[in-house]
Order: structure tokens, then sequence, then C-alpha cells
């Protein structure tokens, strides 16, 4: 307790210092700024910025690339609710119930739910980062391949149970989804595999092209399909934040979503986009309306904004705890520790204490400072959607197409986003579940390499593999949920089954009465 209420403390006073403030602030809106943009990572984005933290100070160095990545967070959520673009993968779900709202006129509200939940999240989650950094780094002897293979698989499971009306379309799309990452290098042999001699496909498939096109670019194409007036659309929409009822329903979502963001993030493999649908799956579980999630719901953006969030600070803790990196965000912050002379891991920690007090620092004071710019940004988005419906489509499309080039600097990874961009609209066509497909493109090489490491580990013998305790419950629960979304498939097909012939019965009871009198 003595070390959390001194890290706590020092934290709280680096805030008057006011190199360290400016360096928050200016991480903070560059990230938010950044995160708004379509296509930009966090990573990229602290990739971009990494270069000019050389000159400074390490501490202010520090706290400058983690607000950066509290600010991205934030930021990628806004135009997943306004215009379908989610900025991340784990922003799908926000793009999906987030943009459902606004389409219905609800901007303010989906906006607002997002505001509350992911500053909420996140400032929560800074305290269980500063409690669990030092105790959570012996899960590093218990989550080894097995049980980080469980944890996806259970991500994997989370996403195909609740989306689509068919959990069988859902285990296809992640099927295929898994397909796509088998193209490239095999993660244990490092040999090409299905590269076809395409040089660009050596190295893989990039995944945010993937991504961006199988999520984006698809709604993009269905949109410029349809035949709605723009104008009349837009005419409805409200910026009005959320009242005190609608407040109160997102409070018990924002709790289940920081627990499982802080929780999962902390796990090296798990990350935001794993933790942020088993909470959206969860929250849909408890909810008094579930039929609502997928089509517009509150609580659902609210699970997903919170976990996605507070997974930031869980992903902090087995960087500064044992030097393990769980995104790619935290690996170039490592970088940053490496270049200034530091050494990561537990001997951080000890030896040079003021970098956990200058990341505490930024958590803390990025929350704050959105808490103050990041609702005023989100209304001045809103501005965009009273542009001609045509201009809208073609700056979300540009701004795709630049995010992905700035990547890698590759024309090919533009046209890999826009074939995945056509793959994306037959599967929203036909009924398969594009969210399902993401997340195993996101998460499939590294699901691919745990189990085979696994297996390694065990000796080839699957039984010892699946026999071990966090292995097999992470499994058990698995098939829980995939059970639960079977028969919540068997149910609604059941449902819309008997509405079927209750209609063709009323049909031909009304052609019955119809004809009858000329007989």
């Amino acid at each position: 307790m003595g070390l959390f209420f001194s890290t706590l403390g020092n934290a709280t006073s680096m805030l008057a210092d006011p190199n360290m403030l400016l360096a928050i602030t200016v991480g903070s809106l560059i990230g938010c700024i950044a995160g708004a943009l379509p296509g930009i990572t966090t990573t990229l984005a602290v990739g971009v910025a990494l270069p000019f933290t050389f000159t400074i100070q390490p501490e202010a160095a520090v706290a400058f690339l983690v607000a950066i990545t509290v600010g991205v967070n934030y930021g990628n959520s806004i135009p997943a609710v306004l215009v379908g673009v989610p900025g991340t993968p784990a922003a799908v779900l926000t793009a999906i119930d987030g943009y459902k709202l606004h389409q219905k006129g609800n901007s303010g509200l989906a906006l607002g739910a997002q505001y509350i939940a992911a500053l909420t999240g996140q400032f929560i989650s800074t305290f269980f980062f500063v409690a669990a950094v030092v105790p959570l780094s012996q899960l590093l002897y218990i989550f080894l391949a097995p049980e980080l293979w469980a944890l996806m698989l259970m991500g994997f499971v989370a996403i195909i149970s609740l989306t689509g009306k068919n959990v069988f379309k859902g285990l296809v799309a992640a099927g295929l989804g898994l397909v796509v990452t088998f193209v490239g290098r095999d993660p244990v042999a490092l040999t090409g595999r299905f590269t076809f001699d395409i040089p660009e496909l050596r190295s893989g498939l990039a995944t945010v092209p993937v991504v961006i096109g199988v999520l984006a670019i698809s709604e993009l194409i269905r949109s410029c399909r349809q035949v709605y007036g723009w104008h009349e659309a837009s005419a409805g929409y409200s910026g009005r934040f959320p009242n005190r009822k609608q407040i109160r329903r997102m409070l018990k979502p924002i709790g289940i979503g920081t627990f499982w963001g802080t929780v999962t993030g902390a796990i090296p493999g798990g990350g935001g986009t794993s933790s942020s649908f088993i909470a959206y799956q969860q929250a849909k579980m408890v909810s008094k309306s579930p039929e609502e999630f997928g089509n517009g719901s509150v609580e659902g953006i609210a699970a997903n904004e919170a976990a996605q969030n507070a997974s930031q600070s869980g992903e902090m803790v087995p960087t500064f705890g044992f030097g393990i990196p769980a995104s790619g965000s935290m690996v170039l912050l490592l970088a940053a520790l490496t270049v200034h002379g530091l050494v990561p891991g537990p001997l951080l920690i000890r030896e040079t204490p003021e970098m956990l007090y200058a990341a505490t620092s930024a958590l803390f004071g990025g929350t704050l400072v959105l808490v103050v710019v990041g609702w005023p940004l989100a209304r001045m988005m809103l501005k965009v959607v009273l542009l001609d419906r045509s201009v809208v489509l073609i700056m979300a499309l540009l701004l795709s197409m630049v995010g992905v080039y700035a990547l890698r600097n590759s024309i090919f990874d533009i046209g890999v986003m826009l074939v995945f961009g056509l793959v994306g609209y037959f599967m929203l066509r036909y009924g398969y579940s594009t969210a399902a497909f993401a997340l195993t493109v996101t998460l499939g090489s590294d699901f691919e390499s745990y189990l085979r490491h696994g297996l390694l580990l065990a000796d080839g013998s699957f039984t010892e593999f699946i026999t071990r305790p966090v292995t097999a419950t992470l499994v058990v629960i698995s098939i829980l949920l995939l059970l639960h979304g079977v028969l919540s498939t068997v149910r609604q097909s059941r449902r819309m089954a008997k509405s079927r012939m209750e209609r063709e019965i009323e049909k031909t009871r009304a052609k019955t009465e119809v004809e009858s009198p000329t007989a």
C-alpha cells in the first residue's frame, strides 16, 4: 500500500511541472486528433512522434508518448460513430452500435456514451495499473503459450457468439480470417507459404489494410449503393449530451468494460481488441435489452469503449512490470526507454521509479485533458455530416487510403484495402460477420504461433496442452460462450420461422376474405 500511495503522490506532483504538463497536453491533443483520422493507429501515431523524444528528458519523453496513446484510444472511436469507420479493430463494435445511433439521429447520445465510458474506463484503470504493476508480474510464469492461445480462443468465440443473426456464419467468417493470416511467413519455421511468388506477400498481408478494407471500405461501398437523401437524413441529427437516465444505463457496462480491459490488457497477448469483444459479450448477457446490441445500443458502446481504453493501462503492466510489450505502441515505448539508456523490466521500477511516476502522470493528465477537449472535438467532428453526402464518402475513402499508405509507404497496401473492401461488402450483403473476420485477421497469426509453441512445450501432446489449469478454464468458458451463441441462433431462427408462418397465414386469410365475395 505504501508504494501505491507514494506512486500516486509522486505522479500527481509531476503534473505541477510545466515541462511535464506541456508534454502531456501536447501529446493528448496530437493523439486525439490523429485518432480521429481513420487508419491512424496508436502504433503509427507513436512511431511518428518517437524521433522527437530523443532530445528531451526521459520522464517527459515517456509522458509524451503515453499521452499520445491515451488520446489516440479516445479519438479512434469518433470516426467509428460518425462515418462508421473504426480507427482500430478495438473500435469495431463502437462502429456498429454508434453508427446505427448516428443514422437514427442520436449522434450526441452515441458520442456522449463514448466520451463518458472511454474517460471513465481510462481513469479508473490507472489505479489498477499502479496497484498491479509489481504483483501482476508473476503472471509471466502462469500465462505461457497454451494460456495465451486459450485467451485468444475465448476472444474469438465471444465475438462469434454475438455478431450477426447466425453463429454458424460467424464461424465461417472467423475461419476465413484465419486463412488470410496463413499468407506469408510461417510463425514457427519462418519459411514462406502461400506467397505465389509475389514479393509483397513474403511478409504476409498487413493487418491494418485488411481490417480497414473489410470494415470501412465495405461500409463506404454499401453507402454508395444506398439511395436516400443525405441532407434529409442529417437534418435530424442531435448533438445533445446523454441525460441522467441514459448515463445510469451505462454504469454497469462501464464497470464490466473497465474490469475486462484492465485484466486482459495486463496479460501479454491480450490487448484492447480481445477485451472489448469480451466486455461487449458480457454486457449483452447481463443487459435487460440484449436485442439492442448491434442495432444501436448505448450499453454496448459503453462496454466497448471502457474496455478498449482501460486496456491502455493494462498493457502498461507487463511493459513496465517485466519488460514485455503487450502491443505495437508498447514496443515503441520500450524503444524510447532503451534509447535513453534505461533497462525495461522489474529493474526499471526499482532503479528508476520516476519512469513509473511519469507514465502514471500521463495516464491521469491525459485523461483530464480529454475531459476538457474531448467532447468539444467530438461535437466539432459532428459537423462533418452536414457536408454533401458524396463529399463525406470521398473524404472517408481518402483518409483511409492516406492512413493505410502511411503505414509502409506501399501502394500495394492500398490495393489490399480495396480488395478486402469488396470482400467485406459481399460479407455484409449475405449476412457474414465482418467483425469476426477482422478479429481473427488481427490475432490469427499469434493464435497459430501460441498453439504451435504450446504443443512444442507439451511435447506434442494436445491432451497435456489442453489440461493445464488456466488453459482448461478458458477453454471451458469458450465452449459455454459458443453454446450460448448456438442456442441464441436457434431461438432466433425459430422466432423468424414462426413470424414468417404467421405472415403467410395472415396473407392467405386476407386473400381468402377478398376472394370469398366473388365466389
